[in-house]
Formats: structure tokens, sequence, C-alpha cells
């Protein structure tokens, strides 16, 4: 007779969803990393800014920044780490107050980061420096009411408020209507209340091809 204890049910489910994570989230970054692109090429984009590559990065985890960075022949990363492991010049700084000047690059790119960097106030600076210093910019940050949290792997947690305020991986999670209040009036979002993650970004930025279906608008989901 076998004796092997098994997992319960309840415990299996959570462990499926972190082994199922790593695959999804490379899909999904790739997905950003394809919009980005054709942005880049769209716009002539030359100089690149990455706000938020401090520390250790694996390979999967910069697709969306690689995305630009392999066609643009100017790039720097900047963060609050004193240190980062990604390809690119390096300045540590902050993403609410940076140290260049106004329209400084035609791009300035945040992968997942905006949901890091504090409360309201501080993301809407977040974004008027991204505003500010680059020709054009994007910011994408997952969906807080998508069923599993990018962070932790947990499902349906996170829609408790009380749980997400006792979390140390992130300081505010954004839906799309947070993330619209934070954004200027003509700033573009890509996904709906259902994408797993949302990409923000200047006018004219989103992927050229027309939507499978009506008009184009920010709500459509490409994500």
């Amino acid at each position: 007779m076998n004796t092997k204890a098994s997992a319960p049910p309840s415990n299996r489910r959570p462990q499926a969803l972190a082994r199922l994570f790593p695959a999804f989230s490379t899909w999904n970054r790739r997905r950003k990393a394809r919009v980005v692109a054709d942005l880049v090429e769209r716009h002539g984009v030359r100089s690149v800014l990455f706000v938020g590559v401090g520390g250790g990065w694996e390979p999967r985890e910069v697709l969306v920044e690689q995305a630009a960075a392999s066609v643009t022949s100017f790039r720097v990363a900047c963060d609050l780490h004193p240190w980062s492991n990604a390809p690119w010049p390096y300045v540590r700084t902050s993403g609410l107050a940076l140290p260049f000047a106004d329209q400084a690059f035609d791009l300035v790119l945040s992968n997942a980061v905006i949901e890091h960097v504090g409360d309201e106030d501080q993301q809407r600076r977040f974004v008027g420096e991204h505003v500010r210093v680059g020709a054009h910019w994007v910011i994408t940050t997952p969906n807080r009411w998508f069923p599993v949290e990018a962070h932790t792997t947990k499902a349906l947690l996170h829609w408790s408020p009380a749980w997400r305020d006792k979390q140390v991986l992130f300081t505010r999670l954004l839906s799309r209507r947070d993330l619209r209040r934070l954004l200027p009036t003509d700033g573009e979002i890509q996904g709906t209340w259902w994408s797993p993650t949302f990409l923000a970004s200047s006018p004219d930025s989103r992927q050229s091809s027309p939507p499978t279906s009506g008009r184009a608008s920010p709500g459509s989901s490409r994500l």
C-alpha cells in the first residue's frame, strides 16, 4: 500500500500556479515587447531611457527592454539600486526626479515599475517624469483585477485591500481606472479590465495593425 501522503487539493492549486506563472510571464513580456518594437520602428526611436532596471536580472525579465535596445543606438538604464547587471550604461537615481533635460530621450520606458514607487501622488510624479524626459513614453503595470497577482503568484487574494496593505513586493497595484487617473489626458492605455497587463503610452504609440473588430480605442486589448 502506498503510504506517501499527497498534498491536499487546496495546496496543489497554488503550487501549480507557481510552476506555470514563469512561462505565462514570459509569454506576456513577449507580447509587450512586440508593442514596444512596433513603436520604436514607427517613430524612428534612436535613444531610450529604461527606468527601473537596477539589481540583478535574468534575460527573460528584460525582454521588453531588449525590444527597444536592439534597434536603438543610445541606451541608458536607471534605478535606485546601487548596481545593475543590465547591459547598458547605468545611472543611480529616482524615477520621481530624473536627472535629464526635457525631451532628452526619444523614448522613456518602464516595465512593471510604477506599482513599486509609492502612493498615488508618487506614481503621478513618476508618470510626469516620463512625459517630461521622453518624446515618447511607455509605462506598463500588472492589472490589479487579473485573477493572479504577478509578484506573489497568489490567486484572488490581492483583491482584498487588507491583504495588499501587508505586502512588501509592491506598494500600490493599479486598476485601469487608477492608471487612467495618473496619465495626461492624451495618454493611451492598451488592455481591458480582464487583461493581465496594462500598457500606457504617449499618443499614437499603439501597434499599427488595427484590432480584429471595430475601431481602435484606448480600451482595445492587445496584452
